[in-house]
Protein backbone atom coordinates (compact mmCIF):
# COMPACT_ATOMS: atom_id res chain seq x y z
CA UNK A 1 0.00 0.00 0.00
CA UNK A 2 1.45 3.26 -0.79
CA UNK A 3 1.14 6.33 1.29
CA UNK A 4 1.96 10.03 1.88
CA UNK A 5 3.47 11.41 5.29
CA UNK A 6 5.77 13.46 7.15
CA UNK A 7 9.16 12.93 8.56
CA UNK A 8 8.51 13.18 12.44
CA UNK A 9 11.63 11.96 14.40
CA UNK A 10 15.46 11.09 12.85
CA UNK A 11 16.81 7.73 14.47
CA UNK A 12 20.19 6.75 14.66
CA UNK A 13 17.93 3.10 13.11
CA UNK A 14 16.22 5.16 10.47
CA UNK A 15 12.88 7.70 10.17
CA UNK A 16 9.64 7.74 11.95
CA UNK A 17 6.97 8.86 9.39
CA UNK A 18 3.39 10.06 9.90
CA UNK A 19 1.43 8.50 8.04
CA UNK A 20 -1.95 10.21 9.54
CA UNK A 21 -2.82 6.66 11.83
CA UNK A 22 -2.53 7.70 15.18
CA UNK A 23 0.52 6.32 15.23
CA UNK A 24 4.31 6.70 13.18
CA UNK A 25 5.83 4.37 10.96
CA UNK A 26 9.05 3.25 10.75
CA UNK A 27 11.02 2.69 8.13
CA UNK A 28 14.27 1.27 8.67
CA UNK A 29 17.59 2.58 7.46
CA UNK A 30 18.11 0.01 4.97
CA UNK A 31 14.71 0.73 3.64
CA UNK A 32 15.42 4.11 3.41
CA UNK A 33 16.98 3.19 -0.19
CA UNK A 34 19.19 5.58 -2.73
CA UNK A 35 18.78 9.48 -1.37
CA UNK A 36 20.16 12.43 -2.86
CA UNK A 37 21.84 15.11 -0.35
CA UNK A 38 23.38 12.69 1.89
CA UNK A 39 23.58 9.14 3.55
CA UNK A 40 20.85 7.66 5.34
CA UNK A 41 18.76 10.31 8.13
CA UNK A 42 21.28 13.21 6.65
CA UNK A 43 18.96 12.56 3.48
CA UNK A 44 16.20 14.15 5.51
CA UNK A 45 14.71 16.83 8.37
CA UNK A 46 11.71 16.77 10.13
CA UNK A 47 8.47 17.75 8.21
CA UNK A 48 9.78 16.58 4.80
CA UNK A 49 7.20 14.89 2.48
CA UNK A 50 7.60 11.62 1.59
CA UNK A 51 6.15 8.69 -0.17
CA UNK A 52 6.46 5.10 1.42
CA UNK A 53 5.05 2.11 1.42
CA UNK A 54 3.67 -0.33 3.75
CA UNK A 55 5.63 -3.40 4.46
CA UNK A 56 4.08 -5.13 7.77
CA UNK A 57 1.49 -4.20 9.98
CA UNK A 58 2.16 -5.96 13.54
CA UNK A 59 -1.48 -5.29 15.45
CA UNK A 60 -0.24 -7.00 19.05
CA UNK A 61 2.38 -4.58 18.88
CA UNK A 62 0.69 -1.83 17.20
CA UNK A 63 3.87 -1.14 14.49
CA UNK A 64 3.91 -0.43 11.62
CA UNK A 65 7.13 -1.12 9.34
CA UNK A 66 7.56 0.80 6.45
CA UNK A 67 9.82 1.42 3.42
CA UNK A 68 11.34 4.16 1.00
CA UNK A 69 11.86 1.69 -1.79
CA UNK A 70 8.64 1.40 -4.26
CA UNK A 71 7.88 -2.82 -3.96
CA UNK A 72 8.86 -4.54 -7.43
CA UNK A 73 5.38 -5.12 -9.52
CA UNK A 74 6.72 -9.14 -10.45
CA UNK A 75 9.03 -11.09 -7.72
CA UNK A 76 11.59 -13.56 -8.90
CA UNK A 77 8.66 -16.56 -7.93
CA UNK A 78 6.35 -14.92 -10.60
CA UNK A 79 8.36 -15.22 -13.46
CA UNK A 80 7.81 -18.40 -15.16
CA UNK A 81 9.13 -19.55 -18.41
CA UNK A 82 6.53 -19.07 -21.37
CA UNK A 83 4.68 -16.17 -20.22
CA UNK A 84 4.10 -13.38 -21.60
CA UNK A 85 5.20 -9.68 -20.28
CA UNK A 86 5.08 -6.26 -21.67
CA UNK A 87 7.86 -3.84 -20.41
CA UNK A 88 9.92 -0.70 -21.43
CA UNK A 89 13.29 -0.64 -23.48
CA UNK A 90 15.70 0.79 -21.10
CA UNK A 91 18.74 0.26 -22.22
CA UNK A 92 20.13 -1.38 -25.82
CA UNK A 93 23.19 -2.84 -26.32
CA UNK A 94 24.97 -4.26 -29.59
CA UNK A 95 24.03 -8.04 -28.29
CA UNK A 96 20.61 -6.80 -27.32
CA UNK A 97 17.99 -4.61 -25.98
CA UNK A 98 16.99 -4.56 -21.88
CA UNK A 99 13.56 -4.65 -21.63
CA UNK A 100 12.07 -3.14 -17.66
CA UNK A 101 9.32 -5.45 -16.87
CA UNK A 102 8.56 -4.60 -13.36
CA UNK A 103 11.69 -6.81 -12.02
CA UNK A 104 14.71 -6.27 -9.60
CA UNK A 105 16.36 -6.34 -13.11
CA UNK A 106 15.55 -6.04 -16.42
CA UNK A 107 15.42 -8.84 -18.94
CA UNK A 108 17.72 -9.54 -21.79
CA UNK A 109 16.32 -9.32 -25.28
CA UNK A 110 19.32 -11.05 -27.25
CA UNK A 111 19.50 -9.64 -31.09
CA UNK A 112 19.02 -13.07 -32.39
CA UNK A 113 15.87 -13.01 -30.38
CA UNK A 114 14.46 -9.38 -31.26
CA UNK A 115 12.70 -10.52 -34.90
CA UNK A 116 12.85 -13.53 -37.23
CA UNK A 117 14.78 -11.36 -39.59
CA UNK A 118 18.70 -10.22 -39.40
CA UNK A 119 19.31 -8.13 -37.30
CA UNK A 120 22.81 -5.80 -37.09
CA UNK A 121 21.57 -3.91 -33.80
CA UNK A 122 18.80 -3.93 -31.98
CA UNK A 123 18.26 -0.04 -32.69
CA UNK A 124 16.94 -1.55 -35.97
CA UNK A 125 13.32 -2.57 -34.81
CA UNK A 126 12.91 -1.01 -30.83
CA UNK A 127 13.85 2.47 -30.00
CA UNK A 128 14.91 3.62 -26.19
CA UNK A 129 11.48 3.96 -24.15
CA UNK A 130 9.46 2.09 -26.10
CA UNK A 131 6.96 -0.07 -24.82
CA UNK A 132 7.15 -3.80 -25.78
CA UNK A 133 5.74 -7.19 -25.50
CA UNK A 134 8.23 -10.21 -25.02
CA UNK A 135 8.20 -14.11 -23.95
CA UNK A 136 9.93 -15.40 -20.68
CA UNK A 137 12.45 -18.28 -21.91
CA UNK A 138 14.65 -18.17 -19.26
CA UNK A 139 14.99 -17.29 -15.85
CA UNK A 140 18.18 -17.85 -13.41
CA UNK A 141 17.60 -16.05 -10.02
CA UNK A 142 20.97 -17.25 -8.68
CA UNK A 143 22.46 -15.04 -11.62
CA UNK A 144 19.75 -12.08 -11.74
CA UNK A 145 19.18 -13.01 -15.37
CA UNK A 146 15.95 -13.09 -17.18
CA UNK A 147 15.91 -13.94 -20.93
CA UNK A 148 13.01 -12.53 -22.93
CA UNK A 149 11.83 -13.18 -27.04
CA UNK A 150 10.24 -10.94 -29.16
CA UNK A 151 10.66 -13.36 -32.00
CA UNK A 152 8.77 -15.77 -29.93
CA UNK A 153 5.50 -13.62 -30.29
CA UNK A 154 6.12 -13.31 -33.95
CA UNK A 155 6.10 -17.08 -34.53
CA UNK A 156 2.94 -17.63 -32.59
CA UNK A 157 1.62 -15.21 -34.93
CA UNK A 158 2.72 -16.88 -37.71
CA UNK A 159 1.70 -20.32 -36.66
CA UNK A 160 -1.83 -18.87 -36.29
CA UNK A 161 -2.62 -17.84 -38.84
CA UNK A 162 -1.19 -20.72 -40.84
CA UNK A 163 -4.01 -22.68 -38.68
CA UNK A 164 -7.13 -20.45 -39.94
CA UNK A 165 -7.87 -21.63 -43.09
CA UNK A 166 -9.57 -18.95 -45.58
CA UNK A 167 -12.88 -20.22 -45.87
CA UNK A 168 -14.27 -21.41 -49.23
CA UNK A 169 -15.12 -20.28 -52.20
CA UNK A 170 -17.94 -21.05 -53.67
CA UNK A 171 -16.40 -22.68 -57.00
CA UNK A 172 -14.33 -24.78 -53.92
CA UNK A 173 -17.81 -25.47 -52.31
CA UNK A 174 -19.47 -26.86 -55.94
CA UNK A 175 -16.26 -28.47 -56.74
CA UNK A 176 -16.09 -30.54 -53.22
CA UNK A 177 -19.73 -31.46 -53.69
CA UNK A 178 -19.47 -33.14 -57.62
CA UNK A 179 -16.46 -34.91 -55.80
CA UNK A 180 -18.26 -36.04 -52.99
CA UNK A 181 -21.01 -36.86 -55.17
CA UNK A 182 -19.41 -39.08 -57.86
CA UNK A 183 -19.32 -41.88 -55.84
CA UNK A 184 -22.89 -41.84 -55.10
CA UNK A 185 -23.37 -42.02 -59.24
CA UNK A 186 -20.98 -44.22 -59.97
CA UNK A 187 -23.05 -46.86 -57.58
CA UNK A 188 -25.93 -45.87 -59.54
CA UNK A 189 -24.34 -46.54 -62.79
CA UNK A 190 -23.20 -50.06 -61.69
CA UNK A 191 -26.80 -51.14 -60.34
CA UNK A 192 -28.17 -49.90 -63.55
CA UNK A 193 -25.77 -52.21 -65.32
CA UNK A 194 -26.39 -54.77 -63.35
CA UNK A 195 -30.15 -54.38 -63.72
CA UNK A 196 -29.52 -54.96 -67.56
CA UNK A 197 -27.35 -57.42 -67.49
CA UNK A 198 -29.82 -59.53 -65.43
CA UNK A 199 -33.08 -58.60 -67.43
CA UNK A 200 -30.92 -59.67 -70.68
CA UNK A 201 -30.41 -63.04 -69.12
CA UNK A 202 -34.14 -63.39 -68.26
CA UNK A 203 -35.20 -63.05 -71.83
CA UNK A 204 -32.47 -65.64 -73.17
CA UNK A 205 -33.40 -67.94 -70.24
CA UNK A 206 -37.03 -67.59 -71.42
CA UNK A 207 -36.45 -67.57 -75.52
CA UNK A 208 -34.73 -70.86 -74.25
CA UNK A 209 -37.70 -72.91 -72.90
CA UNK A 210 -40.10 -71.35 -75.63
CA UNK A 211 -37.81 -73.18 -78.11
CA UNK A 212 -38.03 -76.74 -76.42
CA UNK A 213 -41.30 -76.70 -76.07
CA UNK A 214 -41.92 -75.60 -79.78
CA UNK A 215 -39.94 -78.79 -80.43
Amino acid sequence: MRLQGTVSSLEMFGILVDVGIGRDGLVHISELGETKGGQGNDAFQIGQAVTVWVKQVEKKANRVTLTLQEPLAVEWHELKPGQIRSGKVVRLEKFGAFVDVGAERPGLVHVREITTGRVAHPDEVVTLGEEVEAQVIGVNRKKRQIDLSMRALEQQVVDEDEDEAPPATAMELALRAAMEGQPQRERLMRTKRKKKGSNTREKLLQRTLENRRDE
